[in-house]
């Protein structure tokens, strides 16, 4: 088993709640599987998401119920995570430093590219017309 860093198991737990119901630790350690991470582990993430106020919690008997705080907000996926820390919200500093730190691109791996952006290109203007 690889370890994952603290941040993508934070995802981990914050996917199981995308169908926007109530869970104990239990239901996301069992929905996670009980090999892939400790419960206390789990526990602590749920708690710390809490504290972010990412995730309301409320004690119902002996146990914690977690739930999504914003229910209509989008869970950020690993790599978007990874572009506002290291990038900010410019999305042409990642292109750009992905494409000039590549050493394995090909002519045709760039004509692929040129590709894309004029396909992008073409969609922005016709949205702005």
């Amino acid at each position: 088993m690889s370890k994952r860093n603290f941040g993508e198991l934070e995802l981990e737990v914050l996917q199981t709640f995308k169908a926007g119901c109530r869970m104990t630790v239990k239901d996301v350690y069992e929905c996670l599987g009980k090999d892939a991470n400790k419960y206390n582990t789990i526990m602590t993430v749920m708690s710390r998401l809490s504290q972010k106020k990412i995730l309301e919690r409320e004690r119902v008997g002996l146990h914690y119920e977690y739930w999504l705080s914003d229910p209509t907000s989008k869970v950020p996926s690993f790599f978007e995570q990874l572009k506002k820390k290291f990038f900010g919200v410019k999305t042409s500093l990642m292109v750009s430093y992905l494409i000039e730190s590549a050493d394995d691109l090909s002519a045709d791996d760039l004509i692929e590219m040129e590709k894309v952006i004029k396909k992008l290109k073409a969609q922005k203007n016709n949205i702005s017309n």
